[in-house]
């Protein structure tokens, strides 16, 4: 699937967790994951500081300006979908439900190429087909979507792989911070999939995937 690169370019700087409404254990969770949504975004302002340093380094730092972007992106990338991810396997279990709705009402679905139903209206057997073997969110599609993300956007070039490889780890361990311990099975196995096909990709160019993974 082909997917466009200026779709996820927002989404983690997008997503912040209400906690007006909650009661008292609530509320530390949600402090918990606004940390994190703010340990996120200072990365991305780091980032930035960075990329105004190599604009100004001419054509090499013009080129590590356009690998930190495509990092970026596919930090989002990764961290969008597993927050989508969770947030409806935690509806559907009937698990901390507010704070996966709350979440879930922040997330821009269309950027993450989701044009359906919102999974917030839905009743079970709709959330169920969602996370199916063959549904938007199921651990195939999103790990491919993710992981094509990755491959795609870096085409031929190894280095440019790695920084996407980065920015991939990077969003699920930020996904990982944002609810606050270790992402359901589902998005367990979405994650290790993704890793898997990327890994590939980067052998496939002559690299060395454990050294990406470390």
């Amino acid at each position: 699937m082909q997917v466009n690169t200026n779709t996820y370019s927002s989404i983690a700087n997008s997503k912040q967790v209400s906690n007006t409404k909650a009661d008292e254990n609530t509320k530390d969770s949600d402090v918990q994951s606004a940390n994190s949504q703010q340990k996120a975004s200072q990365l991305s302002q780091t980032e930035r500081d960075t990329i105004e340093k190599l604009s100004s380094l001419g054509g090499k730092g013009l080129t590590q300006l356009y690998f930190l972007e495509f990092s970026q992106q596919t930090m989002s990338a990764a961290f969008g979908s597993s927050n989508a991810q969770n947030g409806i396997a935690d509806l559907l279990n009937g698990f901390n439900t507010e704070k996966a709705s709350s979440i879930l009402s922040q997330i821009d679905f269309a950027a993450l190429g989701y044009t359906g139903k919102n999974p917030l209206d839905m009743n079970t057997n709709e959330l169920n087909e969602l996370l199916s073997e063959n549904g938007f969110f199921g651990v195939d599609n999103t790990a491919n979507r993710i992981a094509d993300f990755v491959i795609q956007g870096a085409g031929d070039d190894l280095e440019k792989l790695q920084k996407g490889f980065e920015g991939m780890k990077r969003g699920f361990e930020e996904a990982e911070r944002m609810w606050g311990g270790k992402l359901p099975q589902i998005s367990q196995d979405t994650i290790a999939q993704a890793i898997e096909k990327v890994s590939k990709r980067v052998e496939e160019l002559g690299g060395n995937a454990v050294d990406f993974q470390a």
